[in-house]
């Protein structure tokens, strides 16, 4: 019995516009690709959490079962084009593509509104691309498209009460920009099947469509230690020096323009010492005012708000580490609070850090744009600490400052002014040995721990590792100005 040829789907075409080669593995040697990390897992899921709430709005629509089969899928979305009533995942076939919409609505004159779901907070370069397939694979199969929609998460939608999809989610009509998109499908269509049918797996060019790719260590292990892609900044940079040969930072030529930070980093890099700006660096530490407090906040964010009076992607705050010293001999006090999850935990946290912070002493934080945003956010929905937020503004301190402008830097860093990565530069303690050891990390966890289906072992060893994390970060912070001080004495 001849083998079905395989087919161009909209994943497949969406890869083979960013790469051959992830293309090529995609449609012939699938189960060889690295599976997905836990991010990008937890992506997936709040997608099909937003597909599951836009299908909702829809209460009369009907879904497609592909459980029996591509065949039955097809025979069945034929039946249900007959009813007129909205169908979700509506299955075609043209040709060698096939392609899924996520929902398929009634139009005037017999023409059906196709509506692409996404979990962004925005229509992307990229659905236009999706949406422009679909429409080419839709109205090769026979079935008249009318306009064009990518339904995405409204960011300004505050929750109160239970979630309202139809609020949650807002449709854009992209009928006019897919049609120059549209345009070219046939050909992108003609040249995939091309690089589909080779027995061999294309190279391809490596550049910043790889960043999220599940092929970037593989396409790019030929990179040395402290490579140009780790020069501050680089960008563009980065790829005009791989033109020419370079792929040290320490090779980049002396005539080669570069940034004081880049200047310092290759200058480090080929010394193999720390650069350090003694005069700047006591000017920085003679603003700091005691008692100080080294803050550090862990943070949530969904599609889908979990409180009310929160907004999707919204930065919540679910834990906070507090290192308050009163002098320079104090080994300091510490406080930290971590929710559990059950209630909304901005209340608390506000409440806890008016008291904590006092009304004198230097507020120390790690970028610290990041945690006034963060208490901008949550005074926003709770303006009774506007005013206590208004006075402790002018007590807050960026520990980052001395590291962004580079007035130390060490070759260590490979690049960075991170705390993740001048941490160890500066003090000897990293993170190797904590289980939870990044902030990205740190948020899946504490959704796992607090909306999943955990065991109450699983829980607490989540909320163990979660403390031992940000506890680092704060008590890191006052480690790394102990350092500074040492510099300058």
């Amino acid at each position: 019995m001849p083998q079905k040829p395989r087919l161009l789907t909209k994943t497949a075409y969406g890869y083979g516009l960013l790469c051959d080669k992830l293309f090529w593995m995609y449609q012939n040697k699938r189960d060889e690709l690295p599976e997905p990390d836990e991010a990008t897992q937890a992506i997936f899921d709040q997608g099909h959490l937003i597909g599951n709430l836009a299908k909702s709005i829809y209460p009369d629509g009907v879904e497609i079962d592909w459980s029996s089969g591509h065949d039955a899928g097809i025979a069945q979305t034929s039946t249900a084009l007959r009813d007129r009533i909205p169908i979700f995942e509506a299955g075609f076939q043209h040709g060698q593509t096939h392609a899924r919409a996520d929902i398929l609505r009634p139009a005037a004159r017999g023409a059906w509104d196709l509506i692409e779901v996404k979990s962004s907070g925005q229509v992307k370069d990229e659905h236009y691309e999706d949406v422009a397939f679909q429409k080419h694979v839709y109205e090769g199969a026979g079935v008249r498209i009318g306009r064009c929609f990518v339904m995405h998460v409204d960011k300004t939608y505050v929750r109160k009460g239970e979630v309202e999809a139809a609020r949650l989610l807002k449709l854009a009509d992209v009928t006019q920009e897919i049609k120059p998109l549209k345009i070219k499908v046939p050909a992108e269509v003609k040249r995939m099947l091309s690089v589909m049918a080779r027995e061999k797996c294309p190279d391809a060019p490596i550049g910043r469509h790889c960043a999220d790719c599940c092929l970037y260590e593989d396409c790019w292990s030929f990179l040395p230690e402290r490579s140009i892609f780790s020069l501050h900044r680089a960008g563009a940079m980065a790829y005009d020096l791989k033109e020419q040969g370079i792929l040290k930072t320490a090779d980049i030529p002396d005539d080669f323009p570069l940034t004081k930070g880049q200047s310092i980093q290759k200058s480090c890099e080929k010394s193999g010492k720390p650069h350090i700006e003694p005069k700047v660096i006591r000017a920085f530490l003679e603003q700091l005012r005691y008692p100080l407090h080294f803050l550090d906040f862990e943070t949530f964010m969904t599609a889908v708000p979990q409180y009310d009076l929160m907004s999707p992607y919204e930065q919540v705050p679910f834990q906070y580490s507090l290192h308050v010293a009163g002098s320079q001999r104090e080994r300091g006090v510490y406080y930290s609070f971590l929710s559990d999850g059950s209630i909304d935990p901005r209340p608390e946290i506000l409440t806890g850090l008016k008291k904590r912070l006092g009304t004198a002493g230097s507020i120390v934080a790690y970028n610290a744009q990041f945690e006034v945003r963060v208490l901008e956010s949550c005074v926003r929905h709770f303006p009774k600490f506007g005013a206590w937020l208004e006075s402790i503004r002018p007590r807050v301190v960026d520990l980052h400052a001395p590291f962004r402008d580079f007035h130390y830097y060490h070759p260590g860093q490979s690049g960075s002014t991170s705390l993740k990565a001048v941490m160890p530069a500066l003090t000897g303690r990293d993170y190797e040995e904590l289980e939870i050891a990044d902030g990205q990390t740190a948020s899946l966890r504490f959704r796992e721990m607090a909306f999943g289906n955990l065991a109450e072992a699983g829980k607490k060893a989540i909320r163990k590792a979660l403390e031992i994390y940000c506890r680092q970060d704060a008590e890191g912070m006052s480690g790394i100005m102990k350092a500074l001080r040492r510099l300058c004495d």
